[in-house]
């Protein structure tokens, strides 16, 4: 069985004013295709999805556009998302 995990990704994070999300971006758009590349059985997320409790309206783009690209690969993958 192949799994991707994945946690403490932290979107919306800056350091030091410095906005860190085209960096997010093409991570995030890079596991998407590895998944279609290497097809995992599932994809688990665990945890610190985003950087603040109350996350951000771009934070929440930014990661619901990752979820759509990962629900568009066919056969579809699995993912599990763990909520800390």
């Amino acid at each position: 069985m192949k799994i991707f995990h994945l946690s403490d990704l932290h979107i919306g994070k800056q350091l030091h004013y410095y906005s860190l999300k085209e960096n997010q971006q093409a991570i995030l758009s890079q596991i998407v295709s590895l998944a279609e590349e290497y097809r995992p059985d599932a994809i688990l997320i665990c945890g610190d999805i985003y950087d603040r409790s109350i996350p951000s309206g771009e934070a929440c783009t930014i990661f619901d556009r990752f979820l759509q690209e990962l629900s568009g690969i066919t056969p579809q993958i699995p993912v599990l998302i763990i909520a800390g």
